[in-house]
């Protein structure tokens, strides 16, 4: 197994609420806590996380096969095991612990599965969250819902870098190719990137949504219409 299966774990989770509402009743909860629970002190977003990882067979990558409930004990664990990366490095399948208040508090955490670049900045990371609402209105770290959402790097306090079984090898179809340097330049510059297997197809045709993704990257849809 791999990271690539916890995502797909967690994306099946998708649209799961807790019943009856503000109850903090919840599958990934019983499982936790191995009996029904309800209250407010049974906020699920670790747990929830930990529910993945139980059923995607990556236990020990999850807090080291431990339990917890605590985004802040979370951090403080992977920090000590030297398993935290900065903001700026997060990616797919990391585990971000989120802030909304503008503190360095840990309030909430999140599942990456995409993280958007431009011109080496980060614009923002989508996540998968549990006990949160699917749309900005209502709590984002007690709503109640499995939810895509979309943080921006100021949310992120911390960055939790799981040691995953195994990794897929990335797919290298550009080195030697005639276009590689200016492929690597381009991609250094945050205008252009490989697929998510690690693969560029340098000699696949190009389609109208990459074209307008690159075109937007280069700043030429930052006023109305083209230039």
């Amino acid at each position: 197994m791999s990271a690539e299966s916890v995502i797909a774990v967690a994306e099946g989770e998708l649209g799961t609420t807790e019943w009856p509402p503000d109850s903090n009743s919840v599958k990934y909860n019983t499982e936790y806590y191995g009996r029904p629970v309800s209250g407010s002190e049974y906020k699920w977003c670790v747990n929830g996380l930990w529910w993945v990882y139980q059923h995607a067979d990556e236990k020990s990558a999850f807090f080291g096969g431990g339990k917890t409930a605590s985004c802040g004990t979370l951090l403080r664990w992977y920090r000590e095991m030297g398993q935290t990366v900065a903001v700026s490095q997060v990616g797919r399948a990391d585990i971000v612990i989120l802030n909304f208040s503008g503190t360095l508090d840990t309030e909430h955490c999140g599942l990456v599965t995409e993280v958007e670049r431009k011109n080496g900045s980060i614009l923002y990371i989508r996540t998968i969250e549990f006990n949160t609402t699917p749309g900005l209105e209502g709590s984002q770290d007690n709503g109640g819902s499995v939810a895509s959402k979309v943080r921006y790097p100021r949310q992120v306090v911390g960055v939790c870098r799981p040691r995953y079984k195994e990794e897929p090898m990335a797919k290298d179809d550009l080195t030697g190719h005639w276009a590689e340097d200016a492929c690597r330049r381009a991609e250094e510059k945050g205008v252009m990137r490989g697929y998510p297997d690690g693969s560029w197809c340098p000699d696949k045709p190009m389609t109208r949504a990459e074209l307008a993704t690159v075109l937007d990257r280069l700043g030429l849809l930052d006023k109305e219409g083209t230039k």
